[in-house]
């Protein structure tokens, strides 16, 4: 019953917040803002904005047990239908592609777009203004070059960014060092820490090595079962 209202709650989310986003998309779409050199930008930023949304709802269910656990009675929504389609292509996807399902590109791609459209903007009122040439088809299509310039390298900052904080070395010394931390100064935290493993199917033996810390594990255990 939780998962089905979780799946609900969330599909309710998205459309709500998107329906906008839409209708504005098919306003831009009319015949008399086509030939705009802005609706390109506009519609980029809508659909990024769409996109934006879906993630951030999907994160916003996935950690609910700190938001809303009051609200559901302890229960999860990490087993609602959003949650496994993200979590099924996160896993299994191209390492390539995993920068498309972080929301943090779409913001990188709205801010560079919004620089993009504001340059442009500046260089078709002085063309057609102050040396006034009549502004043609090119301009529009150098509208469709920004916005994939600026997709591009959106992604590029995603997909480097995402490489560096993932690589298997600076992993692994970030998650002991907040482990550690959690460990000497956190201890109800600690205690969620241990819940959330047993929930993600880790076995006693981990468990027991994250609890006693260095008595009954090496350095090299721990940091592995924190990395995890």
């Amino acid at each position: 019953m939780i998962v089905e209202l979780c799946t609900g709650i969330g599909f309710l989310l998205i459309l709500t917040g998107s329906i906008g986003n839409w209708l504005c998309i098919c306003v831009f779409l009319r015949k008399r803002f086509r030939s705009s050199i802005l609706t390109p930008f506009f519609v980029s930023l809508l659909i990024a904005d769409c996109i934006y949304l879906t993630f951030r709802v999907i994160k916003l269910l996935y950690y609910q047990d700190t938001l809303f656990q009051q609200f559901l009675f302890g229960s999860s929504c990490s087993l609602s239908f959003l949650i496994r389609i993200y979590a099924y292509f996160t896993q299994n996807a191209p390492q390539i592609l995993i920068p498309l399902c972080h929301y943090e590109l779409y913001i990188h791609f709205a801010l560079l777009l919004m620089s993009f459209l504001a340059i442009q903007r500046a260089y078709d009122m002085c063309r057609t203004s102050y040396r006034l040439v009549k502004r043609s088809s090119s301009s529009r299509s150098f509208s469709f070059v920004l916005i994939f310039i600026a997709f591009i390298i959106a992604y590029i900052l995603e997909f480097f960014g995402l490489s560096i904080f993932c690589s298997y070395e600076l992993s692994a010394h970030t998650a002991y060092q907040w482990y550690d931390y959690l460990y000497h100064n956190l201890s109800n935290e600690t205690n969620h820490l241990t819940n959330f493993m047993l929930n993600q199917s880790a076995n006693q033996t981990e468990i027991d090595c994250i609890i006693n810390n260095r008595s009954s594990c090496s350095h090299e255990q721990i940091v592995r079962i924190a990395r995890k």
